[in-house]
């Protein structure tokens, strides 16, 4: 398992590697043998999907940073439909065998909502097929079986669907706020990064830190220290624009990525945030502040630079008295 990976991205590659695997040899075997000693044109037909599964393997072994083994995927189920409902018209080629593993593939390797229309379309022409060319009693038997195997792949689909969901949030959510975790921050710090370098949108980092939040777990003790953590992340998280994330760093210390926004719009929100907060009782009455720094992306850093940049902001303001944003004006903030 690759250290980037998260649980669901680890399950979705086995998954695929088990369907590869599964498709290569039923695949390959059809395109050399029809090529080669039978039916010509049923071996061009399948040598597409041969072809597709060679690409996904080589995409899942040799780009293990990158999704598009995904597309690859796609375009193997896509493909094997054509080669599996003719083979229901022809006898010797037992095409009622591979109808039931098409339709699992094709619910857990689909996003649902594709599969079910999809699926519901192949089952269809399958059991029409079926019907015609496998006769009354083999025919029947095979509708039975097609019809099981459509609800139990959809069932199925719908139980992975439901675990996915979960497996993200642990992944992706700390358990205690319900921001999102340091994991999900590098993903979003990279699609931010990225969609600078093709669109020169501007993002916005803003770090802050409870002030005397140490003093509070010491008088208070520690699940009141939770309490305020809770409440904290759900006022940065109403307070902030539907487009922007917010992340438990560690600790007490927070960040917000603001998407779309240059150093003034940072600090502003930033600015606002702290007088809104002071304003509002916390748990027990306590009266709560932060400390922030900001960096806004410059176009060249990686992102251990640009977090390293918001900081180093936010220990010139604690430094500076805490309960305040640094840096005070854009003029002194390096894009160097």
């Amino acid at each position: 398992m690759v250290a980037g990976w998260s649980p669901v991205e680890y399950t979705e590659r086995k998954m695929s590697l088990v369907m590869h695997l599964a498709g290569f040899i039923p695949s390959a075997y059809f395109t050399i043998f029809h090529l080669l000693f039978g039916i010509t044109w049923f071996g061009l037909i399948v040598l597409p999907c041969t072809l597709a599964v060679l690409i996904s393997l080589f995409l899942l072994f040799n780009q293990p940073e990158s999704q598009r083994y995904k597309t690859a995927d796609m375009w193997f189920l896509l493909l094997a439909i054509p080669p599996v409902l003719v083979a229901l018209t022809q006898s010797q080629m037992h095409g009622q065998y591979f109808v039931p593993a098409l339709i699992l593939a094709c619910f857990i390797h689909l996003p649902l909502y594709v599969a079910e229309r999809l699926v519901f379309a192949v089952s269809l022409a399958a059991i029409i097929l079926g019907m015609q060319h496998l006769g009354l009693h083999q025919g029947l038997r095979f509708t039975l079986g097609v019809i099981a195997s459509h609800i139990f792949a959809w069932g199925l689909a719908r139980v992975l669907v439901k675990q996915n969901i979960e497996l993200k949030e642990l992944a992706f959510m700390d358990s205690l706020t319900r921001c999102y975790n340091r994991r999900a921050l590098f993903d979003e710090l990279q699609k931010a990064q990225q969609q600078y370098k093709r669109s020169k949108i501007h993002c916005s980092l803003i770090m802050l830190d409870l002030d005397h939040f140490k003093q509070i777990n010491d008088q208070h003790g520690h699940p009141l220290g939770d309490q305020i953590l809770l409440w904290f992340s759900g006022f940065l998280q109403q307070h902030t624009r539907v487009n922007d994330r917010v992340f438990r760093y560690g600790g007490e210390e927070f960040i917000i990525l603001l998407h779309d926004a240059e150093f003034d719009m940072a600090y502003q929100t930033s600015e606002k945030l702290l007088a809104e907060l002071i304003n509002q009782p916390a748990p027990k009455e306590l009266k709560v502040s932060f400390s922030a720094g900001i960096a806004s992306f410059n176009g060249k850093e990686s992102i251990d630079d640009w977090l390293e940049r918001a900081d180093q902001a936010l220990y010139q303001a604690k430094q500076a008295g805490r309960q305040q944003t640094w840096p005070k004006q854009i003029t002194t903030l390096k894009q160097s």
